[in-house]
């Protein structure tokens, strides 16, 4: 019989090919995640080695080359390190312009695979002018800026992965509110964890008490939340910025709520029939304390605080998984 042109008489050969373009989204959109994390663990590697995080004269080096103003020469671990990340950070983005020419040739029209496909592969180039208009720069902001759109470029890779899934979260209103006042309380954490870190606030303190007692005797510095100031360090102790110490309790606060509140997520999503998710959002999060406590009472060695950064990544973008 004849057929209008453009049409499949079987309806089940006409899904055929969107079946196809999905699965091969899926399988592109899972690598560019494995890739985005690889290139998550180089940037973060790159950045606490040029902080002086695990040097050899620690804590005399840290952020050593930062307070004398000068420039030290690259180890040859972190030149492996640099190429390495430039490699693989162009292979992503050649996947995401992959994926994102898929989803808006596909017929018919994937309008939620378009738009964060589209999202995805402008972040990257956001990400890549911000690396080339920024080199050198001494404002904790461009640090965070590359630090959190690397963790967001992830998290949209799955949200992605599960665009055909059903969410686990729909049509559960109690949990989904939970997760999206989780998340939202994650991302400001996530933001204060970066701005302790670019700012060079790890040796203000070493305890929540110790935090609290050195933000008060200084007058709880708000200023110091800037992500446009560049940090400033004390006379008498030169690898301590002055006033750190406010981010750093912040940031120890921060940790004890979303921690507790996603591990309640998780429970609730464990109890309403999703195991997977359930079970990462209950792990993840103790997990990320206990690095945390851990890194911190030892030193600041350079393969926890790594692990740490690589956590968080994995906890945004579980979340992400259930709503």
């Amino acid at each position: 019989a004849p057929t209008i042109a453009g049409m499949d008489p079987d309806p089940r050969r006409a899904h055929e090919p969107a079946t196809g373009r999905r699965q091969l989204l899926d399988r592109l959109a899972w690598l560019t995640a494995a890739l985005l994390l690889a290139t998550i663990g180089l940037s973060a590697y790159m950045r606490l080695a040029q902080a002086g995080i695990g040097c050899a004269d620690w804590p005399a080096c840290y952020a050593e080359s930062f307070r004398l103003g000068a420039t030290a020469e690259p180890t040859a671990a972190e030149s492996v390190a640099r190429l390495a990340h430039r490699i693989v950070a162009t292979a992503a983005l050649a996947l995401m312009l992959a994926m994102t020419m898929l989803a808006w040739t596909a017929r018919p029209a994937w309008p939620a695979q378009r738009r964060w496909t589209t999202a995805l592969l402008a972040l990257a180039l956001g990400l890549s002018a911000l690396g080339v208009v920024t080199p050198g720069s001494r404002v904790p902001a461009v640090g965070m800026g590359n630090l959190l759109g690397g963790f967001a470029a992830l998290a949209i890779c799955a949200r992605i992965l599960a665009l055909d899934r059903a969410r686990a979260a729909h049509g559960d209103r109690h949990l989904r509110t939970l997760a999206r006042i989780a998340g939202v309380l994650l991302v400001l954490q996530l933001a204060t964890g970066a701005l302790l870190s670019t700012s060079y606030a790890a040796l203000a303190c070493g305890s929540l008490d110790e935090c609290q007692r050195a933000a008060a005797a200084s007058g709880w510095p708000w200023q110091a939340l800037d992500p446009w100031r560049e940090p400033r360090f004390a006379f008498d102790a030169p690898q301590v910025m002055a006033d750190g110490a406010l981010t750093q309790w912040l940031h120890r606060i921060g940790a004890i709520m979303v921690a507790g509140l996603l591990v309640a997520t998780g429970v609730m999503a464990l109890r309403r029939g999703h195991p997977a998710i359930g079970i990462a959002l209950v792990v993840l999060p103790v997990a990320q304390v206990a690095i945390g406590l851990i890194a911190s009472a030892s030193g600041l060695p350079l393969a926890l605080v790594l692990l740490h950064n690589l956590n968080a990544a994995l906890l945004l973008s579980a979340l992400v998984l259930l709503v």
